[in-house]
């Protein structure tokens, strides 16, 4: 499995390339100068064993919390402190969502637009600013998958059920792990939701449930 590291493309160019658009459309006009360190060493073993427990606790949490009609699900403060106790979530996170699970409301449609809309408008744009640096850059591809699955989620594709999701979230993680230094605060919370909804999609059956119940779950993960 390829992995995605710092080295190549420099995630300081793209972390750069991402705040000269948000300065552009603020119609700011400073600039910041940034230093790089090169990180080395063999992540090989480790991977495997991010991958292996990543695996492990999903597939916990689908015989503990998914072994019934899929369309039944809900959110539970159990199930938040399980996504806590896995890894998957913060413990602020977690916090967070079960002081707010009791006083949640029905998805409001009026609101603009839907969370995972908002996610896959993040690929976009993210997507757009590492093109520009490095067409060839392996997040690219990722981030393409990571799009598709969501995209086709109500009405899957052949392409779209072929995509390892959880494969993809590590590799994700991967390079939210190895550029956090270099990601601005609004682009790794951006991250952060992208890799827990890929972990929702993967549990629930695309087809059969839809993005408005992953979204359900992102609404109150909100933590602005």
């Amino acid at each position: 499995m390829a992995t995605i590291t710092p080295t190549g493309t420099d995630p300081a160019l793209i972390a750069g390339n991402r705040k000269n658009a948000a300065q552009q459309a603020e119609s700011a006009s400073y600039s910041k100068a940034t230093t790089t360190d090169e990180s080395t060493g063999e992540t090989t073993n480790q991977d495997s064993i991010n991958i292996s427990t990543r695996a492990e606790n999903i597939q916990k949490l689908n015989e503990e919390f998914f072994t019934g009609n899929p369309l039944d699900f809900r959110i539970t403060q159990d199930f938040i402190l399980r996504l806590e106790e896995f890894k998957l979530i913060t413990p602020d996170n977690a916090a967070s969502l079960v002081a707010n699970l009791a006083a949640r409301s029905a998805p409001d449609d009026t609101t603009n637009g839907s969370a995972v809309r908002e996610v896959s408008n993040f690929i976009d744009s993210y997507s757009a600013s590492v093109h520009e640096i490095d067409p060839n850059h392996t997040l690219v591809g990722i981030l393409q998958e990571a799009k598709t699955v969501l995209d086709n989620f109500n009405n899957p594709t052949k392409n779209s059920l072929k995509i390892n999701i959880p494969q993809v979230t590590e590799q994700l993680q991967n390079y939210v792990d190895a550029s956090r230094e270099y990601l601005s605060k609004p682009d790794q919370e951006d991250f952060d939701q992208l890799i827990l909804v890929l972990d929702i999609a993967h549990l629930l059956t695309p087809g059969k449930n839809t993005t408005s119940q992953i979204d359900s779950y992102l609404k109150i993960n909100q933590l602005n």
